[in-house]
């Protein structure tokens, strides 16, 4: 089988397109937690969580990053715990919980992380001072037990809209590319049909992968 010249150079701006976005999304991972480590350095615990969550969120399989922004996090919440700050060490777990929740897609990374996050949360607020008069009869471990029962229910990802966002990733850059190969000149200049063709594809492709990951 043989390939025609333009569709070498589609095939390798696809390519480029691909590399180029996971090299962002590490770079990006990458520099949020280094930003995350310095903050906690110097004892600027809130920006640190910042930081951290960013990274979680920057996610991409196989590098470790997740795993290392998420120990930093951890740390961070356990500062607070010990420093009597109960309210934003559990806001903080909380955080770190909800960051692997939100890069899920057909699964949920992180499940270790985020089941000790519903321990530490279950454990702490059943020890606040209860709020409700039907919490005031109950015993700490009834609580616990209750908090965490609740943390723990099954939040899978829906499988719909993470099909639609894989789908709609790769829609976009071959869309990109085939703009730049069809609907442009040689000389730099538009094609009208082609060029508003595909690029009117890469608009919705983009949009509904955008939709599919807020969604998933």
């Amino acid at each position: 089988m043989t390939f025609s010249n333009s569709t070498k150079w589609i095939t390798a701006a696809v390519l480029a397109l691909a590399i180029g976005t996971l090299g962002k999304v590490y770079w990006n991972a990458s520099s949020e937690l280094k930003q995350g480590a310095d903050a906690f350095a110097q004892n600027e615990y809130a920006e640190a969580v910042t930081h951290y969550e960013r990274s979680i969120q920057w996610f991409l399989p196989g590098t470790g990053l997740q795993d290392r922004a998420a120990e930093g996090f951890w740390k961070t919440a356990e500062h607070y715990e010990k420093a009597g700050e109960v309210q934003n060490a559990i806001d903080a777990y909380r955080l770190l919980r909800s960051a692997f929740y939100s890069t899920r897609s057909f699964y949920t990374p992180g499940g270790d992380w985020i089941a000790r996050c519903n321990e530490k949360i279950a454990d702490l607020t059943s020890r606040l001072p209860a709020s409700a008069p039907a919490e005031k009869n109950k015993s700490f471990e009834q609580r616990k037990a209750e908090a965490l029962s609740i943390l723990n229910a099954p939040a899978p990802p829906h499988t719909g809209w993470a099909f639609l966002g894989v789908t709609a990733f790769f829609g976009w850059i071959a869309c990109a590319a085939l703009f730049i190969f069809k609907g442009m000149t040689r000389s730099g200049g538009l094609q009208t049909r082609p060029g508003i063709f595909w690029g009117s594809g890469f608009l919705i492709f983009y949009s509904l992968w955008v939709l599919g990951m807020a969604n998933a």
